[in-house]
């Protein structure tokens, strides 16, 4: 995302308050994308619902959305990174002609995956048959629009980011309110796969402009799983910690059987998406501050490297990119402290606006806390990827969602006080451990430079090079 962030902070050298709010609302919408729809999405939906659905109906359709972005995001993870790395090194060797081809191959290996898995959920379900075409294309659309963010993140274009964000909530918003108001569920479902559609397909569309088509296939992207294995299960662990303590809360026993395979939660499943928008802010600062300041430290810290520098120059360099994360690290706390103490400090107002009940406005302060910690897991871990550490990367990815799981276990056997501290206390563990890694890496950047980092280009490619 590096690469957007950089032109998100031209509008930054305007120097306006109108180009400062500007950057930093594309940069929320862009950073945290489908998510941040889905929940304004729900949240517009459940106003509806009251007057449009019984409490029964609305809770079956924000169960099956809630396992649809669930789902699609822990099976998608899997691609996710490894599909990123590939995508680096094509930008890197300048071959942008095979963007567009390992897009539309990544879709046919993942929506054939997907589908099966959607048919295997699906069919043998007792409800109506538009209802499960609804649903499938949702699950397809949804898992559409992860991949595409990550090809995006290479674009030039982050207004049509932005605008397909736009465009497709606002369609899915009124599409609900008039679909819903006149076929009810099933209106509801129509809707809100069409916002989902109308994203996935300007998304694509702009991939397909801005990189161009020359041929159909690129599998390449396949061979990556052999050669970073570890990125395939860092992208499983890390979605699956994400959803984990949910899954555990919607199967026991304080959870909801509101029909046929669809159990859920939402006394703890609310308030724990409402604390993830308090975090929202932050990723913004992340993509357009924290991670293109870093970046530029680390360039230059490997230019000097290729161009043979002394050893002073880069002890320089290398102590430019400790204070850069120490000083970005100090902001991010500090900015995201005095928001979570003033959501926290306003608590009783969002429940009101929220309708939250006294177990989930407890649930909500402790989620607060939590998101925060997670927001910090979340930079450390892309830091890490910088330098390559994939090996460190799937362990603490592994921790975070073990930790979450179990910790989240054990708040269920001690009740209601406890609910929420599992997913918090992980994220502490996980962050904790991270900075650590993190710490040590950059103070022995020289080692894993010169021992392990592979700086200088293969032979292969100077021979494939030499030979064009």
């Amino acid at each position: 995302m590096a690469g957007i962030g950089f032109r998100l902070q031209r509008l930054l050298k305007e120097e306006s308050y109108s180009s400062l709010v500007k950057a930093y609302l594309y940069s929320a919408i862009i950073s945290t994308g489908p998510m941040l729809l889905a929940i304004i999405v729900m949240a517009a939906v459940g106003y509806f619902l009251k007057f449009q659905l019984g409490r029964e109906e609305g809770e079956y359709f924000l169960g099956f959305v809630l396992y649809v972005y669930a789902f699609s995001m822990i099976s998608i993870g899997i691609f996710l990174y490894v599909v990123t790395r590939y995508l680096a090194d094509l930008l890197y060797w300048n071959r942008m002609d095979a963007v567009t081809p390992t897009y539309l191959s990544v879709l046919e290996v993942t929506f054939s995956l997907q589908a099966l898995t959607a048919l295997l959920y699906l069919f043998p379900l007792s409800l109506d048959p538009s209802v499960k075409l609804c649903l499938f294309s949702l699950y397809l659309f949804v898992s559409g629009i992860w991949i595409a963010m990550s090809f995006l993140s290479a674009a030039k274009s982050y207004l049509w980011i932005v605008l397909a964000f736009l465009l497709g909530g606002l369609a899915a918003v009124l599409s609900i309110y008039f679909l819903g108001n006149a076929l009810g569920f099933h209106g509801y479902l129509v809707g809100f796969t069409l916002g989902q559609g109308i994203i996935f397909f300007i998304l694509s569309a702009r991939i397909f402009r801005e990189f161009g088509y020359q041929r159909s296939h690129d599998f390449g992207f396949l061979l990556y799983f052999k050669r970073h294995p570890a990125l395939a299960l860092t992208g499983l662990f890390y979605y699956l910690g994400i959803w984990i303590d949910k899954m555990i809360f919607w199967f026991s026993s304080s959870g909801s059987r509101i029909a046929e395979r669809l159990s859920v939660n939402f006394d703890y499943d609310l308030p724990m998406f409402l604390s993830f928008m308090t975090i929202v802010p932050s990723m913004a600062f992340f993509l357009i501050e924290m991670e293109t300041s870093f970046y530029r430290h680390y360039r230059a810290y490997y230019d000097d490297v290729r161009d043979r520098a002394d050893l002073a120059t880069l002890q320089e360099r290398q102590e430019g990119i400790r204070r850069n994360l120490t000083e970005h690290f100090q902001k991010f706390v500090l900015f995201q402290g005095i928001l979570s103490g003033f959501v926290i400090l306003f608590v009783f107002q969002i429940a009101d606006l929220f309708h939250l009940n006294p177990a989930q406005m407890g649930i909500f302060r402790i989620g607060v806390l939590g998101a925060f910690l997670l927001m910090g897991f979340l930079m450390v871990v892309t830091i890490l990827f910088y330098f390559d550490a994939q090996r460190e990367v799937l362990g603490l990815t592994i921790l975070y969602c073990l930790s979450n799981g179990l910790l989240t276990f054990l708040t269920l056997t001690i009740g209601l006080p406890a609910y929420g501290f599992g997913n918090a206390a992980a994220s502490f563990l996980s962050l904790m451990i991270g900075f650590f890694l993190l710490d040590y890496r950059v103070k022995t950047l020289p080692f894993w430079t010169f021992m392990r980092q592979p700086i200088l280009l293969p032979k292969y490619q100077f021979e494939s090079e030499s030979r064009s």
